[in-house]
Parts: structure tokens; C-alpha cells; sequence
């Protein structure tokens, strides 16, 4: 009888070897003009302004569709002060330096405005006030980059969400909580035990885990405004790899209550349970469609190593996403906000990489082709963004993809196992 999923092997095991050649497929990156040249300052040349304006740039410079204006600092500084000192915006010296958008922060007797312009012709894109202070200037920031990316490019900004993850060793992790840039890190749960596979409740306000506080995996559900965290499942056995439908009235969990690990929805309402799927192959790592209806996860059906598959949240005939041509161990699935895309984990040539399945097309993609292990994908809200543990000698760090270009940087570092990450709604 098999008693474990295959994410759960992987948090034990940190990197998985199934032997076997498959077939790498270039990344899928859409094409585009270049990233956009931006340059954002101090209107005011207080340390706050100061403060913001190199958030608002170091969001930018991760996000993939822009990319900081080549203007030295010498240049910079004197176009700045000049744009002070007169209390008007020389659009065209700035233009002529490369800046296709120009961003001015503005703080005054506590209040932060921001301006973003066009230099080539002068126009305003927008202008809008924030409240805050010096301790809230980085939340202002990613604000403010989110608002430009809105602006620009007519999409969700992620750099105002927040980010779960599992952080510790082999034998004690626990559930954190960091900003989108990794700052502010904070552990929500603190024991001797392991406290794994985090997600996210709909309000942004709850979130759900797994913990071995009562000696097995049972799921709890915590409230972040005050830490309190009580039993939500508690089944005969294993309740792990919890997933929380995005209308907020159901779960997906792996139960192994009958004796072998099945996929279940269970309704958060009246506590009814539907088991969905049947059999020997061991399944794991649900995850929802936008609209709650549909489940992909992962199922070693045929006893061939696990692929990605989809079927209804209320039954029925289960569809094959991937194949055993591409990769003969594909897990983790993660469903994009959108609903058009779903990033999973794929062995590839020896190594667990991060790929894609086109959901419209059918198509499969690999997004990245380090020589590390990539594991457990999660969808950044604006659909393009992935969060990603790299694992490397039985560590990891938290790792951000974005999907369209295929640049990867390093969000969260620790000497520590960092793992699981999920982004908030």
C-alpha cells in the first residue's frame, strides 16, 4: 500500500532521479517590442521620495517589461535638481537620454504623490496620492509599480501581493510570510515539527496548512490577523496538499483515509466530502481552474511515474495534459489566474524544471533549464509571474520566473530549505 504522495517525497527528499530521456522544448516567451526604458526620482529630494522611488525601480527591473533607462547618475542628479529648481519637467533632455516614462515621486507634509509622464511628448499618464510615512514607504513602492505596470501594459502588478512559503530542515519547517520582494519575512507558525504545503483563502486574510502538531498530517486554517489557527481537517491518516478553490467554498485535499491516496473536494460549507478518483495510482498537488470547477493534479495512473491531469471539481472523466514523449515524471501542477496556462514540474535530461501546458492550444513548454532542481510553481496574479523553489544541496531558495521572457532572479535566500511558495490572491 502506498502511504505518501510525490510532493511530499520531494520536501523529504529535496531532488528526485527517475531515469529517463525526454524531450526538451525551447521556453515560451512571447513576442514583443523591447522592454521599456524608465527612469523614476525624487520630485522633492526628500530621503521618503528617495526611499520610494528606488522600490518603484527595483520592481520594475524584475518585472521583465521594462528595464532602467541607461542615464548615469551624474545626468540623472542634474536633470533632477534642474526639474526642481524650476518647478517644471524638461521632458525632451530627459527623452534624449532614453527615458520612454518618466516616474516623479512627490512627498509633502504627509502626503506622497506620484507622477508618471511620456518625456517623448510630455503627456501625463497618471497621477495619483498614496498615504503613508517612512515605515510604509516600501508598500507605497509596490503600489506605485503596480499602478505603473496597470498603466503601461493594461495588467495586474503582483508587486503588492504576498508570499507563503515553507522555511527550515529535514525534520522542522514552518509556514512564512514575506513581501513580494522577499523583505519582511515573518514566521506564522513556530514549532518542532513540520508545518508544510501553505495556500491561500479567497479574502487574503486566512491561510491554510498542513501540520504534524497532533503527531500526523492534519490541515489547519489560520487567521493572519491574529495567528489563531484551528483544526479544519482532520481524516483517518494523511489531509495534505490542501487547495482552496478560488470562490472560497471548496477544498481539494489528498486523503488517504480508504487506505491509498485519492483526490478529494470537500465542501466548506456543510463538510460533505465527493472522492474523485479511484484506484492504485497515487495522486497529489491539486489545484484549481479560475471558475472552480475543474482540478489539475498530478497521478502515477499506470504505475509509469506521475503526469498532469484534469477533471471536473464535480467528477467524472479525468483528460491527460501531459505525456510520458515529453517528460516521464511531470508533478506540481499550478493554474494561472487567467485560466490560460499551467506551470508544472517536468524531468527533463536529468534535472526537474519548471515547464508550461497552453491550455487553448495544448502545447507543452520548458521555462527553465537550470542544472539545479526546480520545484512547486506558483502563479504570481498577474499571470505571467512564477514563484519557484531552486533546490541545491539540500537547500533551496525562493526563485521569480517570469514566464514571458524566461529571466529567472532570487526572491527569498537562506542557508535553510526555502520551499512551497504561493502567492496571495
Amino acid at each position: 500500500m502506498k502511504t505518501i504522495t510525490y510532493s511530499l517525497i520531494s520536501i523529504f527528499t529535496f531532488a528526485l532521479s527517475v531515469a529517463g530521456e525526454s524531450l526538451r522544448l525551447d521556453p515560451l516567451v512571447r513576442q514583443t517590442q523591447r522592454a521599456i526604458p524608465f527612469c523614476v526620482t525624487g520630485a522633492a529630494g526628500t530621503s521618503l521620495d528617495d526611499t520610494i522611488a528606488k522600490v518603484v525601480r527595483q520592481d520594475l527591473s524584475k518585472h521583465g517589461a521594462f528595464i532602467a533607462a541607461r542615464i548615469s547618475a551624474g545626468d540623472e542628479k542634474t536633470l533632477d535638481n534642474a526639474d526642481r529648481k524650476k518647478g517644471k519637467i524638461y521632458f525632451k533632455n530627459w527623452s534624449n537620454l532614453g527615458a520612454q516614462i518618466l516616474g516623479k515621486v512627490k512627498s509633502q507634509n504627509g502626503k506622497i504623490e506620484f507622477y508618471l509622464y511620456t518625456p517623448y511628448n510630455g503627456s501625463r499618464v497618471f497621477a495619483k496620492r498614496y498615504r503613508g510615512s517612512e515605515k510604509s514607504a516600501q508598500r507605497v513602492g509596490h503600489l506605485i509599480a503596480d499602478d505603473i505596470v496597470q498603466a503601461i501594459l493594461r495588467e495586474k502588478g503582483f508587486f503588492s501581493s504576498r508570499l507563503l512559503f515553507v522555511k527550515g530542515d529535514i525534520k522542522n519547517k514552518n509556514i512564512c510570510l514575506a513581501n513580494s520582494d522577499g523583505s519582511g519575512m515573518k514566521a506564522l507558525t513556530k514549532g518542532n515539527t513540520l508545518c508544510i504545503f501553505p495556500d491561500w483563502f479567497p479574502d487574503g486574510k486566512n491561510v491554510l496548512f498542513t501540520s504534524y502538531y497532533e503527531g500526523r498530517p492534519i490541515m489547519y486554517k489560520m487567521a493572519l490577523a491574529n495567528g489563531k489557527a484551528r483544526r479544519l481537517l482532520g481524516m483517518p491518516g494523511m489531509n495534505i496538499c490542501g487547495a482552496v478553490s478560488p470562490n472560497g467554498k471548496k477544498l481539494a485535499a489528498i486523503l488517504d483515509k480508504d487506505g491509498q491516496p485519492e483526490l478529494y473536494v470537500i465542501d466548506l460549507g456543510s463538510g460533505k466530502r465527493k472522492r474523485l478518483t479511484h484506484g492504485r495510482p497515487v495522486e497529489s498537488s491539486p489545484s484549481w481552474s479560475p471558475d472552480s470547477k475543474k482540478i489539475v493534479y498530478s497521478s502515477d495512473s499506470g504505475g509509469r511515474g506521475p503526469q498532469i491531469y484534469m477533471i471536473s471539481a464535480s467528477g467524472g472523466k479525468v483528460r491527460g495534459l501531459t505525456t510520458r514523449s515529453f517528460s516521464k515524471y511531470c508533478t506540481s501542477p499550478s493554474w494561472s489566474p487567467d485560466g490560460k496556462k499551467i506551470a508544472f514540474v517536468a524531468q527533463l535530461a536529468g534535472n526537474y524544471d519548471i515547464c508550461l501546458y497552453d491550455v487553448k492550444a495544448g502545447q507543452l513548454y520548458q521555462l527553465t533549464t537550470n542544472p539545479n532542481n526546480d520545484e512547486a510553481p506558483s502563479w504570481a496574479r498577474d499571470s505571467r509571474h512564477i514563484a519557484f523553489s531552486r533546490v541545491h544541496n539540500r537547500t533551496s531558495r525562493i526563485m521569480l520566473l517570469d514566464s514571458e521572457t524566461g529571466k529567472t532572479s532570487p526572491l527569498i535566500k537562506s542557508g535553510q530549505y526555502c520551499g512551497s511558495p504561493a502567492w496571495s490572491p
